[in-house]
């Protein structure tokens, strides 16, 4: 008996179906964004949206496939105040980024001792353009790592150099869960009212979840 030619045709389409929707993106942007495999979740305020930097995820599918030895334990996440807009003569968006990498945080070590990162993929900067402000101690408020305590730290920092210069501050708060550092990071310009939105970001999150 022959088998009619819609048949074959039906199978591979419904193959090329299956392929494409396998194939794994960067997640939506949205106020919720896990990992349950790398166990980490976080959810943001009214207001916030987290996602996924196109470059990041690039990165995280070349560490998955094995062709890179970054020490990320899962991509990078950026969370924006996509309701509060853009600030400043630069317009600026309110935002911070938030990485974990593999190795624990020395919080005797910083970037003007010589040896920072510790662990390697933490935030760094050239120590020649930078000033520690302040290194305070916090217990995370945030219920799914609660009594985690985190170091935090504000630069000053300069970016460029002679008449290009400008002076910005950067804030980062570094902590330790199981055999993983995490670390968020602002980047704050001097034209706005940097300690307003050290503020805010201890508000954006409404939980943060991590699983050792």
């Amino acid at each position: 008996m022959r088998i009619p030619l819609i048949i074959p045709v039906l199978i591979f389409l419904t193959f090329v179906l299956l392929s494409i929707s396998c194939t794994s993106g960067a997640p939506q942007p949205g106020q919720e964004m896990s990992f349950p495999e790398h166990g980490v979740s976080i959810r943001l305020a009214e207001g916030w949206e987290a996602s996924i930097d196109g470059p990041d995820w690039s990165i995280w599918q070349r560490i998955q496939k094995g062709r890179t030895d970054e020490p990320w334990v899962f991509p990078p996440i950026t969370g924006t105040n996509v309701a509060a807009g853009t600030f400043g003569p630069n317009n600026r968006l309110m935002q911070w980024r938030f990485k974990g990498v593999e190795g624990n945080f020395d919080p005797n070590v910083h970037p003007l001792t010589g040896a920072y990162p510790t662990p390697p993929g933490l935030w760094i900067l050239d120590a020649q353009k930078l000033e520690l402000l302040e290194t305070v101690p916090r217990v995370l408020p945030w219920p799914g790592v609660e009594g985690i305590e985190a170091t935090t730290r504000l630069y000053e920092n300069t970016h460029g150099a002679g008449a290009t210069a400008s002076i910005w501050h950067t804030y980062t708060v570094v902590f330790n869960v199981g055999p993983n550092a995490y670390e968020f990071v602002l980047s704050l310009p001097d034209d706005i009212n940097y300690r307003d939105w050290m503020d805010e970001f201890w508000t954006s999150i409404e939980d943060l979840g991590i699983q050792q």
